[in-house]
C-alpha cells in the first residue's frame, strides 16, 4: 500500500509540474487506474479484517451453545427449551431414509451463521450469513 501512495504522489506530483513523456490525459488514466487499484487493495484489506474477528467469535459460540445444550439435557425445563431452540436454529429439519438393507441415513443441514447470532456479533454475522447450510448424510443404524 505505501509504494503504491508513493506511485500515486509521484504521478500527480509529475501532473501538477508537467512530463515530457506523457500527456496530461495519460497521466491523469495512470493516476485513476492506481486509485482503482488501491481502493481494491483497501476492500481486501477491510474484508480480511471482518473474517478474522468473525473466526475469533466462532470458538466462543460454539462454547456458549455447548454449554446452553448441555444445560438443557441436565434437567432444567427453562434450558431445554432453550437447548432445543437452539438445535432446531442450528440443524433444522432431520430427514429420515430407510435403506433396502434395513438401514437408515439422517440427513440435515448446519447454519453456520447461526453461531454468531448467540454471541453479539455486533453485526458482523452478515459477512458469513450468505453461507449456505452445509448438508449432511449419516448412516444410523
Amino acid at each position: 500500500m505505501q509504494q503504491l501512495d508513493a506511485r500515486l504522489a509521484r504521478l500527480r506530483e509529475r501532473l501538477r509540474q508537467g512530463d515530457p513523456d506523457m500527456e496530461p490525459d495519460e497521466l491523469r488514466a495512470a493516476i485513476e487506474k492506481a486509485d482503482a487499484k488501491r481502493g481494491e487493495l483497501m476492500d481486501l484489506s477491510s474484508e480480511a479484517k471482518d473474517s478474522a474477528r468473525v473466526l475469533t467469535m466462532l470458538p466462543k459460540a460454539a462454547e456458549l451453545y455447548r454449554k446452553q445444550i448441555s444445560d438443557g439435557l441436565d434437567g432444567s425445563p427453562e434450558a431445554a427449551a432453550k437447548a432445543r431452540t437452539i438445535l432446531r436454529d442450528m440443524i433444522g429439519e432431520i430427514r429420515l431414509q430407510p435403506t433396502s438393507d434395513g438401514g437408515l441415513w439422517a440427513e440435515y443441514g448446519m447454519h453456520p451463521a447461526i453461531l454468531l447470532k448467540g454471541v453479539g456479533s455486533d453485526g458482523r454475522a452478515e459477512s458469513i450469513s450468505h453461507v449456505p447450510a452445509v448438508r449432511l448424510r449419516v448412516r444410523v443404524r
